[in-house]
């Protein structure tokens, strides 16, 4: 049996090759980093507004299947950056909440960010803190009356902007600011 040893100065990588290799892992890290974090940013507020539109679709459900009027609401001062879902409750004649506060992700709140129109054919440029649907789903203002007018806005730290409409038939439509207008999602 003739065993063959290596020989000397290859029984591995030097010293000079394993520091340019981690110096190169390193600059591929430091330009990867930024990129990710625009991806995670842009993530969380893409899923934070999905699940405003989720509540709101909820809400009309509520209020179809419990032929009553249900309500989403989004809080803006007393616990920022919640909303909840509520239900016309007949025998104490208030809403009553249905299924606990929803946070919105780090980072996101409802605002407009860099948004300088309206989405949603809004008129003018609001924010929505309460969608009232009445028992057949549809959206209502104050009086009672279809109300056309509901858009939601979520934005991150760095200014990007969604908005949740409802049409008058209780449906969510999600919106992406593009700078210079919305694309519908």
């Amino acid at each position: 049996m003739n065993i063959r040893k290596a020989p000397k100065g290859s029984a591995g990588f030097s010293l000079v090759e394993l520091v340019v290799a981690v110096a190169v892992i390193l600059v591929i890290t430091a330009i990867a980093i930024p990129g990710a974090m625009a991806t995670l940013r842009a993530y969380r507020l893409a899923g934070s507004t999905r699940a405003v539109a989720h509540q709101l679709s909820l809400a009309r459900l509520r209020a179809e299947t419990d032929f009553t009027n249900a309500q989403l609401v989004i809080d803006t001062t007393v616990v920022p950056n919640t909303y909840t879902v509520q239900v016309w409750d007949k025998a104490t004649a208030t809403f009553q909440a249905e299924g606990g506060t929803q946070f919105l992700s780090q980072s996101i709140s409802f605002g407009f960010g860099a948004a300088t129109t309206a989405a949603g054919g809004q008129n003018p440029m609001q924010q929505t803190v309460q969608t009232v649907f009445n028992s057949r789903g549809i959206p209502i203002d104050g009086a009672g009356a279809a109300n056309l007018n509901d858009v939601i806005y979520l934005a991150d730290d760095q200014g990007n902007a969604y908005a949740v409409s409802v049409t008058v038939g209780g449906h969510t439509r999600v919106w992406r600011y593009n700078g210079g207008g919305w694309d519908q999602q």
